[in-house]
């Protein structure tokens, strides 16, 4: 499966007060915001993160398994979405987030890349999809990069869970 990095593509928004929206389905994030986010997490449930944008064909492929599996684990889940999506393209991620029945909140990238990728793993090169399972004691079970299958994340999400 072809991997596609975020700096090739220009993954970059370094302002992004012109195009926050009200929506609360697609949240702007900096990479500061995001750890607080997984740290809110921590002895509560296991966190699913999912960098995607509707412009990576892989990402696209993998989104609804993932929905799959939050709807299985949903209480003991939380699937974090993040679209790495160019400001422009905001609408069409909303758009994307409401056709594939995702109804709990999600982030739009904003910010540094550097620091975003950082913030989520130093083992991460910036290339679309990335995926990312944290236990409730906020440790990694599990991160990669490239698609993957229900069944790959349904195996991790029940490591993580201890099933």
């Amino acid at each position: 499966m072809a991997l596609i990095l975020l700096s090739a593509y220009g993954w970059h928004n370094p302002s992004h007060s012109d195009t926050q929206t009200s929506d609360p389905l697609l949240k702007d994030v900096t990479a500061e915001e995001l750890r607080g986010i997984l740290q809110s997490f921590e002895g509560d449930k296991a966190v699913l993160v999912n960098v995607w944008a509707t412009w990576c064909a892989p990402c696209i492929e993998e989104f609804p398994e993932i929905v799959k599996v939050q709807r299985k684990y949903e209480d003991s889940l939380r699937v974090i979405f993040i679209s790495a999506d160019f400001p422009d393209s905001r609408d069409l991620a909303l758009q994307f987030l409401r056709e594939q029945g995702v109804d709990w909140t999600t982030y739009f990238k904003t910010g540094s890349d550097q620091e975003f990728i950082e913030a989520l793993s130093s083992e991460w090169t910036g290339a679309l999809p990335f995926s990312k399972i944290i236990n409730k004691e906020g440790e990694v079970v599990a991160s990669w990069e490239n698609s993957a299958t229900f069944s790959k994340f349904d195996n991790h999400v029940k490591q993580a869970l201890n099933r």
